[in-house]
């Protein structure tokens, strides 16, 4: 079993904009640019683009409470190429309530984001961004589209 994460969850945003935005964590009220923010170490900025009519971003924010250690697999990922970053980066799905016909759809198999979807990296100060472009067209979207389709009120 493993030890205790790397780097926890501290706030989620979801904003509608009227087009894809990239480098969130540079607006002036990003956590990453806040007080706060520019205290903790290191930050995983996590932003998935929905496009829609209105686009969506889905912005997860994941802090460190302490440095991250030289050489490790977190320094290497958040320092290194696009490329070692797409070989690496994974989604692991998992849907605890909802449809059947969702968690099923979605499944529970890892998928390498960098492979299925559009990522870029920003990479500036004490954070990285991942920028994750969701194409509705792509099979790794339909679940993100059906979940939103069937959640929506009648």
């Amino acid at each position: 079993m493993g030890g205790n994460p790397l780097l926890k969850l501290i706030v989620v945003d979801w904003f509608k904009v009227d087009k894809a935005t990239d480098k969130i964590a540079l607006h002036p009220k990003s956590l990453a640019q806040s007080d706060a923010g520019k205290n903790l170490p290191f930050i995983l900025v996590i932003n998935l683009e929905i496009p829609a009519k209105p686009n969506y971003s889905l912005v997860l924010y994941y802090a460190a409470e302490r440095p991250v250690r030289k050489d490790s697999l977190l320094e290497k990922f958040a320092d290194g190429t696009d490329q070692f970053r797409d070989a690496r980066f994974k989604l692991i799905p998992s849907i605890v309530e909802g449809y059947w016909m969702v968690k099923r759809a979605v499944g529970t198999k890892a998928c390498l984001l960098g492979k299925a979807v559009t990522c870029k990296y920003f990479r500036q100060d004490n954070f990285l961004e991942v920028c994750i472009y969701i194409k509705i067209l792509h099979p790794l979207s339909f679940p993100f589209y059906l979940r939103i389709e069937i959640s929506k009120p009648a």
